[in-house]
């Protein structure tokens, strides 16, 4: 992975970007807490409380990890994110298949822009936009640019995401978006961290992890969805309940603090706009350390779905767009 870095600051609040995949490898927030005491300190009484820096993203700690792109920490996924069958999909009648020759291995795991780099197309201190071309495959011979934007905010400790793609091709071609945030769990595990997730249908899943063909890939579930005790989770959780066009994912660490996924503006249906939930088990560092909350504008193998053919679709000239963003609130921000 390159060693060029991007660095926003907004207060005392920064976050570090690579060039490489746009990927966020840390978001550092500061913040008061309370100093170990018997009796809670009253808000507006700045005795007794200290100032921490709490690492809200667990990302690429060095550039080994980077390197290997294990778990795909915070990646941003175009044109697909997640998994297609057997590494294949059928386009408008065509069949593509990659044969595992992308990074994402057998499964084409998480599109084709995690390991490129990217260009600064303009920053300031607090945003930066970059962009990239989506490498041309026998198996994706589209024209594709993915444009990236990043905003960082420390009042309230907030990181947006802004992720377009344009189809500059001459025929349709078949995009969709995500983004992979891996959540620290803040004073605990993931074990005792409580995830919340406004959907009402599961995706169910083969043991690859890709979705059961038909109605079977789906399950009615009760409202909304609570993730605690639990480090086996990795599921797709589509059919959102959105407030005001925004589908909220709240992560409740044992700390006292919360950090909320937003995923705002997606097309709402069976199968389209997802939130999908990993408790990180199977990671090679910091294993059950963190949870991905992945906003994804639609489930897993979507290029394969009939629910996403009409999503997926984008027409010369047209753009597919997600709007993601995180939020981080200390115990005294909630009490």
């Amino acid at each position: 992975m390159s060693h060029e870095i991007w660095t926003l600051k907004a207060g005392k609040d920064s976050v570090s970007i690579a060039k490489i995949g746009a990927t966020v490898l840390d978001w550092q927030v500061e913040d008061l807490f309370e100093a170990p005491g018997e009796d809670p300190t009253p808000l507006d009484d700045p005795r007794e409380l200290e100032m921490r820096t709490v690492h809200v993203i667990d990302g690429y700690r060095d550039e080994a990890e980077a390197r290997e792109m294990d778990g795909f920490r915070s990646a941003v996924l175009a044109p697909w994110s997640n998994r297609l069958r057997d590494g294949k999909y059928i386009f408008q009648g065509r069949e593509y298949d990659f044969r595992g020759k992308t990074v994402g291995g057998a499964l084409a795991l998480h599109g084709l822009v995690t390991n490129q780099p990217f260009e600064l197309l303009e920053s300031g201190e607090d945003f930066l936009r970059a962009k990239v071309q989506v490498p041309k495959l026998d198996a994706y011979p589209f024209e594709v640019e993915v444009e990236v934007t990043y905003r960082l905010s420390s009042n309230p400790h907030r990181l947006s995401l802004d992720l377009l793609a344009r189809n500059n091709g001459e025929g349709d071609a078949p995009i969709t978006l995500g983004w992979h945030p891996y959540i620290a769990c803040q004073g605990g595990s993931v074990e005792n961290t409580r995830v919340t997730v406004p959907s009402q249908v599961r995706v169910q899943t083969d043991n690859n992890l890709i979705p059961e063909p038909g109605i079977k890939g789906f399950s009615t579930q009760a409202y909304p969805v609570t993730l605690v005790h639990r480090r086996d989770i990795d599921w797709g959780m589509t059919s959102l309940v959105a407030e005001d066009g925004v589908a909220t994912a709240m992560v409740d660490h044992a700390d006292g603090s919360q950090t909320a996924v937003e995923l705002k503006d997606a097309r709402q249906g069976l199968g389209l706009a997802t939130l999908h939930v990993y408790t990180a088990q199977d990671l090679a560092y910091r294993r059950g350390l963190s949870v991905a909350v992945e906003p994804l504008l639609a489930m897993t193998d979507a290029f394969n779905r009939p629910e996403c053919a009409e999503l997926i679709t984008v027409p010369p000239g047209g753009v597919q767009e997600l709007h993601a963003a995180l939020e981080h609130r200390s115990p005294r921000q909630l009490s």
